[in-house]
């Protein structure tokens, strides 16, 4: 049963969510709030432990026949994604507060596919008049470089998942989520970031969740680039063709097994030959040292945010 009947209301990729659960993360909605005009409902109850009976009970994934999306974290939390507007939120550790994560995680990528969009694995940034996507999987280094573009005073809209749009003119545009980055402890004594407000992203990490809130905004932007993160000994950037990195803007589809059981694989390969052909891809291969930063920073300026 929900524990209160208070909703919240806030904004996330330019939607007015209304939610039965508190989001610190998100900002909230600055317009007159009414309970019909809510782009994303979030509630909470009791979810069911599965969606298809051929799953395993307590599978992460379930999908149902009619395209929702099961999240299961065991001992932590169940989430249902329905129709690109519902979530459904049990959560089953009530002194675990990481279920916010997967909500704004995996739940969201889920709620992109509903909804038509294509949610990149990536860091997004404002450098200079530019937006940056900065697309890698888990531990490529998104977070930090973003980051180190942070302190440099470029703007962040989002962290790990850049909801990317195909607008009625055949733009693209980016959805900025909202500000938030997930850091190691060595990273932000590195880069001298404060962590004594920051909470960790689950019980027991030394991961924290840093909210840079200023110079964020909402509204849709152009997508101008995205750059691709690899290692090297040197920093290195290399502009790819669209044939290219066609293979590599799919294969940073974040949630990809969700949008092949939901039958999307055609349409998100289609949105991402659409990013290809429309939107500048850079491979940027660099080091992993924190004293590197510096020049890997120098050359996303002169090359991609000028």
């Amino acid at each position: 049963m929900p524990t209160t009947q208070l909703h919240h209301h806030y904004v996330l990729c330019g939607w007015h969510v209304r939610s039965a659960l508190t989001l610190p993360e998100l900002p909230p909605w600055s317009a007159t709030a009414t309970p019909v005009d809510a782009d994303v409902v979030i509630e909470e109850g009791e979810v069911p432990d599965r969606l298809d009976l051929h799953d395993p009970v307590e599978s992460w994934l379930s999908v149902g026949r009619d395209g929702s999306v099961l999240l299961q974290v065991p001992q932590v939390v169940r989430i249902h994604v329905h129709a690109g507007r519902a979530m459904r939120v049990q959560r089953l550790n009530r002194h675990d507060e990481s279920w916010r994560l997967f909500l704004l995680g995996s739940a969201l990528g889920y709620l992109c596919l509903q909804r038509s969009l294509f949610p990149l694995h990536a860091a997004c940034l404002r450098i200079g008049t530019q937006t940056v996507a900065f697309a890698g999987h888990s531990g490529a280094g998104k977070s930090t470089l973003a980051a180190a573009l942070l302190k440099r005073g470029h703007g962040l809209l989002s962290d790990d998942l850049t909801v990317i749009r195909l607008d009625s003119a055949g733009a693209i545009m980016v959805l900025p989520a909202f500000p938030r980055l997930k850091l190691w402890r060595d990273t932000l004594e590195s880069l001298q970031l404060p962590v004594t407000d920051a909470p960790p992203v689950r019980p027991g990490m030394e991961k924290f969740d840093l909210r840079p809130s200023a110079g964020f905004d909402a509204a849709p932007v152009r997508l101008d680039a995205v750059v691709v993160l690899g290692d090297a000994s040197e920093p290195h950037l290399q502009r790819l063709s669209p044939q290219h990195a066609l293979p590599l803007l799919h294969g940073y589809l974040a949630r990809p097994q969700a949008a092949v059981r939901m039958g999307l694989h055609a349409a998100t390969f289609a949105h991402a030959a659409a990013i290809a052909r429309q939107v500048p891809v850079w491979r940027l291969r660099r080091p992993r040292r924190f004293d590197a930063l510096d020049i890997t920073v120098d050359l996303i300026e002169a090359h991609v945010g000028a």
